[in-house]
Protein backbone atom coordinates (compact mmCIF):
# COMPACT_ATOMS: atom_id res chain seq x y z
CA UNK A 1 0.00 0.00 0.00
CA UNK A 2 2.82 2.76 1.08
CA UNK A 3 4.31 1.92 -2.94
CA UNK A 4 0.53 2.67 -4.45
CA UNK A 5 0.08 5.27 -2.27
CA UNK A 6 3.38 7.10 -2.97
CA UNK A 7 3.15 5.60 -7.00
CA UNK A 8 -0.40 8.14 -7.37
CA UNK A 9 1.11 10.95 -5.07
CA UNK A 10 4.00 11.36 -7.07
CA UNK A 11 2.09 11.16 -10.88
CA UNK A 12 -1.35 12.88 -9.94
CA UNK A 13 -0.96 14.72 -6.70
CA UNK A 14 2.87 16.02 -6.69
CA UNK A 15 2.80 16.40 -10.31
CA UNK A 16 6.62 17.60 -10.82
CA UNK A 17 5.50 19.42 -13.99
CA UNK A 18 1.86 20.73 -13.41
CA UNK A 19 2.04 20.94 -9.54
CA UNK A 20 5.36 21.73 -8.90
CA UNK A 21 6.38 23.34 -12.20
CA UNK A 22 9.69 21.52 -12.19
CA UNK A 23 10.56 20.58 -15.62
CA UNK A 24 7.95 22.51 -17.33
CA UNK A 25 10.62 24.24 -20.26
CA UNK A 26 11.30 20.68 -21.60
CA UNK A 27 7.96 19.82 -21.54
CA UNK A 28 7.03 22.99 -23.45
CA UNK A 29 10.07 22.80 -26.03
CA UNK A 30 9.85 19.10 -26.85
CA UNK A 31 5.82 18.32 -26.64
CA UNK A 32 5.34 19.51 -30.31
CA UNK A 33 3.37 16.62 -32.06
CA UNK A 34 1.53 13.95 -30.19
CA UNK A 35 3.68 11.30 -32.02
CA UNK A 36 6.80 12.64 -30.15
CA UNK A 37 5.63 13.17 -26.89
CA UNK A 38 4.95 9.68 -26.59
CA UNK A 39 8.93 8.51 -27.16
CA UNK A 40 10.28 12.04 -25.11
CA UNK A 41 7.47 10.95 -22.22
CA UNK A 42 8.88 7.28 -21.88
CA UNK A 43 12.50 8.24 -21.63
CA UNK A 44 12.07 10.78 -19.31
CA UNK A 45 9.47 8.49 -17.50
CA UNK A 46 12.01 5.81 -17.55
CA UNK A 47 14.87 8.20 -16.57
CA UNK A 48 13.16 9.73 -13.94
CA UNK A 49 12.67 6.13 -12.31
CA UNK A 50 16.46 5.27 -12.91
CA UNK A 51 17.42 8.56 -10.92
CA UNK A 52 14.87 8.26 -7.99
CA UNK A 53 15.67 4.59 -7.13
CA UNK A 54 19.21 4.46 -6.52
CA UNK A 55 18.48 7.88 -4.59
CA UNK A 56 16.96 7.17 -1.82
CA UNK A 57 19.67 4.79 -0.61
CA UNK A 58 22.59 6.54 -2.27
CA UNK A 59 21.74 9.76 0.28
CA UNK A 60 20.85 7.52 3.21
CA UNK A 61 23.69 5.10 3.32
CA UNK A 62 26.58 7.26 1.97
CA UNK A 63 25.96 10.87 1.89
CA UNK A 64 24.36 11.75 4.89
CA UNK A 65 26.57 9.56 7.52
CA UNK A 66 29.46 11.23 5.64
CA UNK A 67 28.43 14.63 5.81
CA UNK A 68 28.46 15.79 1.89
CA UNK A 69 24.51 15.88 1.54
CA UNK A 70 25.65 19.02 -0.48
CA UNK A 71 26.81 17.15 -2.92
CA UNK A 72 23.67 15.30 -3.79
CA UNK A 73 22.43 17.13 -7.02
CA UNK A 74 25.98 16.04 -8.57
CA UNK A 75 26.11 12.82 -7.58
CA UNK A 76 21.86 11.97 -8.97
CA UNK A 77 23.39 13.28 -12.33
CA UNK A 78 26.71 10.80 -12.22
CA UNK A 79 24.73 8.11 -10.91
CA UNK A 80 21.58 8.27 -13.29
CA UNK A 81 24.13 9.02 -16.71
CA UNK A 82 26.06 6.33 -15.76
CA UNK A 83 22.81 3.67 -15.78
CA UNK A 84 21.34 5.67 -18.40
CA UNK A 85 24.44 4.80 -20.33
CA UNK A 86 24.18 1.24 -19.60
CA UNK A 87 20.94 0.97 -20.24
CA UNK A 88 21.45 2.81 -24.03
CA UNK A 89 24.77 0.08 -24.76
CA UNK A 90 22.74 -2.67 -24.09
CA UNK A 91 19.56 -1.26 -26.30
CA UNK A 92 22.03 -0.43 -29.36
CA UNK A 93 24.09 -3.97 -28.80
CA UNK A 94 22.41 -5.37 -32.72
CA UNK A 95 21.99 -1.78 -34.03
CA UNK A 96 23.98 0.49 -36.77
CA UNK A 97 26.76 2.71 -36.04
CA UNK A 98 25.34 5.98 -36.39
CA UNK A 99 22.03 4.73 -34.54
CA UNK A 100 24.31 3.77 -31.38
CA UNK A 101 25.92 7.33 -31.27
CA UNK A 102 22.27 8.48 -31.30
CA UNK A 103 21.44 6.98 -28.61
CA UNK A 104 24.38 7.96 -26.68
CA UNK A 105 24.54 11.29 -27.55
CA UNK A 106 21.22 11.90 -26.35
CA UNK A 107 22.23 9.96 -22.77
CA UNK A 108 23.72 12.63 -20.96
CA UNK A 109 20.44 15.43 -21.89
CA UNK A 110 18.06 12.70 -20.39
CA UNK A 111 20.22 12.08 -17.38
CA UNK A 112 20.62 15.89 -16.53
CA UNK A 113 16.61 15.84 -17.22
CA UNK A 114 16.15 13.17 -15.42
CA UNK A 115 18.19 14.51 -12.42
CA UNK A 116 17.00 18.53 -12.87
CA UNK A 117 13.47 16.74 -11.81
CA UNK A 118 14.90 16.30 -8.74
CA UNK A 119 12.49 13.17 -7.93
CA UNK A 120 16.28 12.05 -6.41
CA UNK A 121 16.39 15.05 -3.97
CA UNK A 122 12.74 14.67 -3.38
CA UNK A 123 13.09 11.37 -1.94
CA UNK A 124 16.62 12.68 -0.17
CA UNK A 125 14.65 15.55 1.38
CA UNK A 126 11.85 13.06 3.50
CA UNK A 127 15.09 10.19 4.14
CA UNK A 128 14.08 10.12 7.30
CA UNK A 129 10.33 9.27 7.14
CA UNK A 130 10.73 7.37 3.53
CA UNK A 131 10.67 3.55 3.56
CA UNK A 132 12.53 2.29 0.31
CA UNK A 133 9.07 1.36 -1.17
CA UNK A 134 7.66 4.83 -0.86
CA UNK A 135 10.63 5.93 -2.10
CA UNK A 136 10.50 3.83 -5.26
CA UNK A 137 7.18 4.34 -5.70
CA UNK A 138 7.88 8.20 -5.65
CA UNK A 139 10.48 7.79 -8.25
CA UNK A 140 8.09 5.31 -10.52
CA UNK A 141 5.11 7.80 -9.86
CA UNK A 142 7.16 10.88 -10.81
CA UNK A 143 7.98 9.04 -14.59
CA UNK A 144 4.78 8.59 -14.79
CA UNK A 145 3.38 11.68 -13.78
CA UNK A 146 5.74 13.44 -16.46
CA UNK A 147 4.74 10.71 -19.37
CA UNK A 148 1.28 12.42 -18.59
CA UNK A 149 2.35 15.83 -18.49
CA UNK A 150 4.28 15.55 -21.73
CA UNK A 151 0.85 13.72 -23.63
CA UNK A 152 -1.35 15.94 -22.48
CA UNK A 153 0.19 18.84 -23.15
CA UNK A 154 1.13 17.54 -26.95
CA UNK A 155 -2.48 16.46 -27.41
CA UNK A 156 -3.82 19.97 -26.10
CA UNK A 157 -1.36 21.72 -28.13
CA UNK A 158 -1.88 19.84 -30.90
CA UNK A 159 -5.39 20.50 -31.37
CA UNK A 160 -4.96 24.98 -30.55
CA UNK A 161 -6.35 26.33 -33.90
CA UNK A 162 -3.70 28.53 -34.66
CA UNK A 163 -5.87 30.73 -36.84
CA UNK A 164 -8.16 31.44 -34.06
CA UNK A 165 -5.95 32.68 -31.69
CA UNK A 166 -5.40 35.96 -31.49
CA UNK A 167 -2.30 37.87 -33.41
CA UNK A 168 -0.45 38.88 -29.90
CA UNK A 169 -1.42 35.42 -28.54
CA UNK A 170 0.16 32.90 -31.12
CA UNK A 171 2.82 30.93 -30.45
CA UNK A 172 4.74 31.47 -26.77
CA UNK A 173 2.33 33.31 -25.37
CA UNK A 174 -0.58 30.46 -25.76
CA UNK A 175 2.11 27.87 -25.25
CA UNK A 176 2.12 29.17 -21.74
CA UNK A 177 -1.36 30.55 -21.65
CA UNK A 178 -2.41 26.73 -22.14
CA UNK A 179 0.66 25.46 -19.48
CA UNK A 180 -0.88 27.83 -16.73
CA UNK A 181 -4.79 26.34 -17.56
CA UNK A 182 -3.23 22.82 -16.99
CA UNK A 183 -1.54 23.62 -14.57
CA UNK A 184 -4.45 24.84 -12.67
CA UNK A 185 -6.29 22.10 -13.29
CA UNK A 186 -4.23 19.40 -11.88
CA UNK A 187 -3.75 21.67 -8.68
CA UNK A 188 -7.79 21.70 -8.46
CA UNK A 189 -7.34 17.94 -7.74
CA UNK A 190 -4.52 17.79 -5.64
CA UNK A 191 -5.10 15.58 -2.71
CA UNK A 192 -7.46 12.83 -4.61
CA UNK A 193 -5.22 9.98 -5.77
CA UNK A 194 -2.78 9.93 -2.64
CA UNK A 195 -5.77 9.10 -0.14
CA UNK A 196 -7.13 6.41 -2.48
CA UNK A 197 -4.65 3.90 -0.76
CA UNK A 198 -4.56 5.56 2.87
Amino acid sequence: MTFLNALFTAALDNNLVFAQLIGMVSVVLVAGRPQDSFRFGAMIAVATAVAGAPGWPLYTQLMQPWGVAYLAPLAYVLVSWAVIVVVATILGAGKSVAERERLLRVCPIVACNAAVLAVSLGNAAVADTLTWDAALGSSIGAGLGVLLAVVLFAFVRDRIDERLVPAALRGLPITLVTASLMALAFTGVAGIAGGLFA
